[in-house]
């Protein structure tokens, strides 16, 4: 293959959400989890017992519901906007100016820890139990990526409208089945 063609084949990834920016954000998604799991399992007891404190979980399958539509379509409506928010960075300019890209970084730094962190906290605190109750993790992880990622295509170079409707798509997507996952496969009543 030739240059030109592998440059195209990697636009047309870019076009649909797999570009490698995605693939690092989602790779950086589960470091920052899984450090989080293991700083809560390696320090033990103390930040066990906060965290459980903290999080309050109460992994029985009584406490879950029967699967809805309803519950599906309200986990998807919550998550989405979550995930596809670093797509409107390239709308509102931000990329044009050093200032507002460093703010950018800082801010989808922050989401991804905000994200990551109590789910890696929950795996440190309560081990293996806690597992089946996340199916959806990979994907939601996955949503989240994609928009991390666009961000990280958007720094480098402006994003057509198109290319952009296709990532939010992908996302929607994504966190749908996920939640559909979350709603169906997790242990309940």
């Amino acid at each position: 293959m030739n240059l030109a063609a592998t440059r195209r084949a990697g636009r047309r990834r870019d076009r649909y959400g797999i570009s490698e920016e995605s693939l690092r954000a989602y790779g950086a998604l589960w470091g920052c989890t899984l450090t989080t799991a293991g700083a809560v399992a390696l320090v033990g007891r103390p930040l066990s017992s906060a965290t459980r404190k903290v999080l309050g979980l109460t992994l029985r399958a009584s406490e879950n519901p029967p699967p809805y539509l309803s519950h599906v379509l309200a986990l998807a409506a919550h998550n989405i906007p979550i995930a596809a928010w670093p797509l409107l960075l390239g709308v509102a300019g931000v990329s044009r100016q050093r200032l507002a890209v460093r703010a950018a970084d800082i801010l989808v730094g922050a989401s991804m820890l905000a994200n990551t962190v109590p789910v890696g906290a929950a795996l440190g605190a309560y081990g293996g139990t806690v597992i089946a109750y996340v199916p959806q993790l990979p994907l939601e992880w996955a949503g989240l990526a994609i928009g991390y990622g666009s961000w990280l295509v958007q720094r480098r170079r402006p994003m057509e409208s198109r290319e952009r409707l296709a990532r939010l798509a992908l996302i929607a997507a994504t966190l749908l089945i996920a939640a559909m996952l979350e709603t169906a496969a997790v242990p309940h009543r």
